[in-house]
């Protein structure tokens, strides 16, 4: 629109919308200052109109960059805004597959996430086999300790450890163990609990899933802990452990906890009593407590 036009259409809205002038001349002169006044105040209104809507739409303009740095789409002013790329034209997120074993394992195929030989030495699998040693050292009974000793070559007693375990053929499943020296009046014993994944194979009667441990020497009965059936071996003496627990939980995992008055490799004397009572054996090793099932 042009200039010439405008003020056109400006008289022709005034001459519709303006009485007829009175005859008094007070009247008229009154009159004819509200007019110029009035005509002011509209080229005024004109020509902030630009302003104006510059000044709206900069605020939309800026709100379509997000936090990021990233440019959103543009609106229409009056419109909302959309702080993020549209679905359709925003590319997904890239995502990366944790490395894990195979399903079946195959000789020469690589030891899983990274590792270099079977057992794992950082990552997941070592916080979980860490807790598993604290658990293991909270569950003592009071009148014991779990003291942080050292073998005649300065090595811990307190070992965690926890290693792929599937031969070739067989699924992947992994064995956390924890073994801990306990100690009273002087005098050193051992724990040691095993949690092994769900390795695909079948449930199997109590005591036989117990004699599969440690070589399985000696005697087994089947102890009633809460309604759970668990295999407890009591061995007479020779080996690395006097007692243990095996319990097979519902998903496939395997929990044993073994015990033993001696630790051979320190210098302390053995312990004159078992640490736990084979019912209290029974109880530990079906709790939630040292299942570990992934």
């Amino acid at each position: 629109m042009t200039e010439e036009e405008l003020n056109r259409g400006l008289r022709d809205v005034m001459e519709r919308t303006t009485p007829p002038p009175s005859m008094d001349s007070s009247s008229a002169l009154k009159r004819g200052r509200t007019a110029r006044r009035r005509r002011r105040l509209t080229w005024s209104g004109i020509a902030v109109v630009p302003l104006v809507a510059g000044i709206a739409l900069a605020p939309q303009l800026l709100g379509s960059r997000d936090p990021g740095g990233q440019v959103g789409d543009l609106v229409a002013a009056g419109g909302t805004p959309s702080p993020h790329p549209s679905s359709e034209t925003s590319e997904p997120a890239a995502s990366t597959a944790p490395s894990k074993a195979p399903s079946a394992r195959k000789s020469g195929d690589p030891w899983p996430e990274g590792q270099t030989d079977r057992t794992a030495s950082a990552g997941p699998r070592v916080v979980r086999v860490t807790k598993l040693l604290e658990d293991l050292s909270s569950a003592v009974p009071e009148r014991f300790t779990a003291p942080d000793l050292k073998d005649s070559d300065g090595e811990p007693l307190r070992n965690p450890q926890a290693q792929y375990a599937s031969s070739d053929g067989e699924p992947d499943y992994w064995e956390y163990a924890a073994t801990i020296p306990v100690e009273h009046d002087g005098k050193v014993g051992q724990l040691r609990v095993q949690s092994t994944t769900p390795n695909g194979k079948g449930a199997i009667e109590p005591c036989k899933l117990a004699k599969q441990f440690w070589g399985g020497s000696g005697s087994c009965k089947v102890v009633d802990a809460g309604g759970k059936k668990v295999g407890v071996v009591t061995t007479k003496g020779g080996g690395d452990f006097d007692q243990w627990a095996s319990y097979r939980h519902d998903d496939g995992t395997v929990v044993i906890l073994a015990q033993s008055r001696k630790f051979e490799r320190q210098s302390k004397p053995p312990l004159t009593q078992p640490i736990f009572t084979s019912a209290q054996l029974a109880e530990l090793v079906t709790s939630a407590t040292f299942k570990l099932s992934e």
